[in-house]
């Protein structure tokens, strides 16, 4: 998905790798300089991974699992809950591969902790009523175990201890802590896989092969215990998981998007980016999906819908400005939604800057009033990715 086409993650990721490869000490933030010396003489050749090029068959749980012919794949899982008093919180775990060397590149193994896979996972929670933003960042080699996604015989990805697993046919267990943190819920996948674009394939520019394969699990049921400071909370909500791989990068003039995944009360969902530009235009190939409540999708073009920013937040940590308000409309849905996050601060500010969070939704759909939650994710408003290195 374009929300997730960091030409800048992607070449942190090969830096994390090399590094802890190397058994090197590194800085979950290293300083641009050092990033860039450290990618001297390491970038691998994107031809020599396959790339997105058209549709292609997707089949389950096998797809869920890692494409290491692909150079680039990431596992995103994002949700509001609440508890049956009303105390909400929003969640995000997420678990990003690189592909240091193609597999008819790779070298022998002489050991288990030898690897030519780097994994990178972000961990998130918004405590909505104590206000509160939590996040944090580890790196892995794709080795001895400590890290690594499988499809077959279950779905499974992992980095330590923070993980999703399937359990059964369409039943996933999470887990995730840090600190007086603590997440463990139960998903049930009410709809089964949802292929983004063209049948799963997803293109984001003209050039060749600058696409990708985007699945989603778009209404995932979910209960479980979120732990915050010693005190335990059940709670329960929806959660969304988005599933991409490729070989590519973001096309010239691409500097950043606006990403939106929404859940609304009467079963349908709603995805959308807008690709920003460095004219400050949208890119045309910004896109989305609507799912509706038995499963069945209608796509959307550039022209098919509108997001107007109506409010701003400048974070005190980055001092990046970023929209925090919007109206969308998809007029071919009868759709107005008004989106706001439940907390202003939710930037992450890891190895790189951008803002992914909790939102909630209200507005109108064929003239009947209708509700609904989902997350936000912003990129190349604290920092441009077009000059990141």
């Amino acid at each position: 998905m374009t929300r997730r086409w960091m030409r800048w993650f992607l070449m942190l990721l090969l830096v994390g790798g090399v590094l802890g490869m190397a058994g090197l000490a590194f800085s979950p933030r290293p300083k641009t300089a050092e990033v860039r010396a450290r990618l001297e003489g390491l970038k691998a050749s994107p031809g020599v991974f396959m790339r997105a090029d058209g549709p292609r068959t997707l089949v389950f749980p096998r797809d869920h699992g890692a494409h290491e012919d692909f150079q680039t794949e990431w596992w995103y899982f994002t949700g509001n809950l609440s508890t049956a008093e009303g105390r909400e919180f929003g969640f995000q775990l997420t678990f990003f591969r690189r592909g240091l060397l193609p597999p008819d590149q790779q070298l022998p193994r002489k050991s288990t902790w030898v690897t030519d896979q780097v994994y990178l996972a972000h961990f998130a929670l918004a405590d909505v009523k104590g206000r509160r933003f939590q996040y944090f960042e580890r790196f892995q080699r794709g080795a001895g175990g400590l890290a690594g996604a499988q499809g077959e015989p279950g779905f499974r990805v992992w980095l330590d201890d923070w993980r999703v697993e399937q359990t059964a046919e369409r039943k996933y267990h999470l887990a995730a802590g840090e600190g007086d943190l603590r997440l463990e819920l139960d998903l049930t996948d009410g709809k089964g896989p949802i292929l983004q674009g063209d049948r799963g394939y997803s293109q984001k520019g003209d050039e060749p092969g600058n696409a990708s394969y985007y699945i989603s699990l778009t209404r995932l049921v979910s209960q479980g215990t979120v732990e915050v400071g010693g005190v335990r909370y059940a709670v329960s909500g929806l959660s969304w998981m988005d599933h991409e791989f490729s070989t590519s990068a973001l096309s010239q003039g691409q500097v950043g998007w606006d990403w939106f995944s929404i859940q609304l009360q009467d079963g349908s969902e709603l995805m959308m980016y807008t690709i920003r530009r460095e004219d400050g235009g949208a890119d045309p190939y910004s896109s989305g999906t609507v799912i509706l409540p038995d499963g069945s999708t209608r796509r959307l073009g550039a022209n098919d819908f509108t997001i107007r920013a109506e409010d701003r937040w400048e974070s005190p940590h980055s001092g990046g400005v970023y929209p925090s308000a919007w109206v969308i409309e998809v007029p071919s849905e009868g759709l107005v939604l008004r989106v706001r996050p439940r907390l202003a601060d939710q930037e992450l500010n890891v190895s790189f800057i951008y803002w992914e969070g909790a939102v909630q939704v209200e507005g109108e759909k064929e003239g009947v009033r209708i509700e609904g939650g989902g997350y936000v994710e912003l990129t190349g408003y604290a920092q441009s990715l077009e000059n990141t290195f």
